[in-house]
């Protein structure tokens, strides 16, 4: 097995990875705040249903770093791989189109090892502080998420995310045509998320949690085959 085959393997492996910790992240998250889905879209809310939770600071931790390899790390081989076949039809194309593939993966893994650190230490520090003390690390808490998911996951990477899906699946329309529908559909749905309308953002970001670790390992799947 030469070395080009070897890292489509690694690739595919990793990407059907990939799905499984996807959702434990999201499963993590609900067990956290007690299964409340109104909590995420009221982070103060969400706060105090974590911290009154007894294991809230580590299922937060663990929570994010599945974040972290789930929809972002365990990705970066199968966008190398992507480019490669996309190249083939549109190099430069190609090229823009996995540049905010990378953006994507790579800001919203750090936005994931970021809150995978200071959010544990701020429910840890709030649970001990003394009367005058919590609503620092309340605010410290509530600022780093807003920052994050408001700045990061979903204002930066639904725009980066939604080229490169779109892209990608513009390039791929020949080869691999359900595939390359079901990313398209992908990133029409992410680039929704930039509308920041209740019901519309709430419904890409549905979508996003759903389908993304799906296509993913899809992805994966194909790629496995075409080196057979």
């Amino acid at each position: 097995m030469n070395h080009e085959s070897r890292f489509h393997r690694t690739a595919s492996a990793l990407a059907i990875l990939a799905l499984p910790l996807a959702y434990a992240n999201v499963g993590l998250a609900l067990i956290a705040i007690n299964w409340d889905l109104a909590a995420f879209s009221d982070a103060a809310r969400g706060f105090q249903l974590v911290v009154s939770h007894p294991y809230g600071a580590e299922l937060t931790r663990w929570s994010m770093l599945t974040d972290m390899l789930g929809f972002y790390l365990l990705l970066v081989p199968l966008a190398l791989v992507l480019w490669r076949w996309q190249k083939e039809n549109s190099p430069q194309f190609a090229n823009l189109v996995t540049l905010a593939g990378l953006g994507y993966l790579f800001f919203g893994a750090l936005g994931a090892a970021i809150l995978a650190v200071v959010m544990p230490e701020q429910i840890y520090a709030y649970a001990q502080a003394t009367t005058a003390d919590p609503a620092v690390h309340k605010a410290i808490f509530l600022a780093f998420k807003s920052a994050i998911y408001d700045g990061v996951w979903d204002t930066l990477n639904p725009l980066l995310a939604g080229v490169w899906w779109i892209g990608s699946g513009f390039l791929l329309r020949h080869k691999y045509r359900a595939l390359a529908w079901a990313t398209i559909v992908l990133g029409v749905f992410e680039l929704l998320r930039e509308v920041k309308i209740g019901p519309i953002a709430l419904i890409g970001l549905a979508v996003y949690f759903v389908l993304a670790p799906i296509w993913a390992a899809w992805v994966g799947v194909a790629l496995l085959r075409s080196r057979e």
